[in-house]
């Protein structure tokens, strides 16, 4: 909660927009979340904020719901789909118009096997195209199948989003796994709502770094995103008032 918070007061979000995001996922009505992006839009809210920003927020408000007993488990599931559906729908337009640097890097984004929590691994790897990084992105796939990709794959690092410490066994056992199948140089980031709980997530699961923070990722794997970094800010908007 303190996260979302935050959240609201460093982007500038706006309640309004974040509440009729909200409601318009949580209805029936596709026409509804239609007509409240148009009206974000309207309001000179950027398609790259729309993505970044009030998508994650509504699902948090989702997810805290549910925990408070607000909203059923299949609400949540329901209003989370429609959330990723927005997110493809809105985050694909925008990145169709966006070419890839010649010399970008390549990564692998991934969610683990068991793991429901997709939203913020989309939402990176739309922050990642817009910087003109190359990305595969791997939700729930086995084991067996990331080994193999990363074997046959030239990627610069791997890009991992766990929610929770239950997951950290796992996580470690994947983070092995990519090492032997990939360069033993391979960098592997940690990153998603198990930064928030405390853990000491390089420490317990081997991986090389721990953040939530698209550019912060590539600087601490030497990658370089500048060819992007236009692309990255050309569609912010200007922020509405609250």
């Amino acid at each position: 909660m303190l996260a979302s918070r935050q959240s609201v007061r460093q982007h500038g979000l706006s309640e309004r927009y974040l509440g009729a995001l909200e409601r318009a996922v949580r209805s029936p009505d596709t026409g509804a979340r239609d007509a409240v992006v148009a009206e974000m839009l309207r309001a000179q809210i950027g398609r790259d904020d729309i993505c970044d920003y009030y998508i994650p927020e509504v699902a948090r408000r989702l997810g805290r719901a549910w925990c408070e007993d607000s909203v059923s488990f299949a609400d949540v599931t329901i209003g989370s789909a429609r959330l990723q559906a927005l997110l493809r729908d809105i985050g694909g337009d925008h990145a169709a118009g966006l070419h890839q640097a010649p010399q970008g890097a390549n990564v692998a984004v991934m969610v683990l096997a068991d793991e429901y929590h997709t939203l913020g691994a989309m939402v990176l790897t739309g922050q990642l195209r817009r910087l003109g990084v190359s990305v595969r992105l791997m939700l729930g796939r086995p084991l067996t199948e990331i080994e193999a990709v990363v074997r046959d794959s030239a990627f610069d690092a791997v890009l991992v989003s766990v929610a929770h410490r239950e997951e950290l066994v796992s996580v470690r056992r994947a983070v092995t796994a990519i090492r032997a199948a990939g360069a033993a140089t391979l960098p592997v980031v940690i990153g998603g709502g198990i930064l928030e709980t405390g853990a000491e997530v390089c420490a317990e699961t081997g991986a090389n770094f721990a953040t939530s923070d698209v550019r912060e990722a590539l600087r601490l794997c030497g990658l370089v995103a500048e060819a992007g970094a236009e692309q990255m800010t050309g569609d912010r908007g200007q922020r509405p008032a609250p």
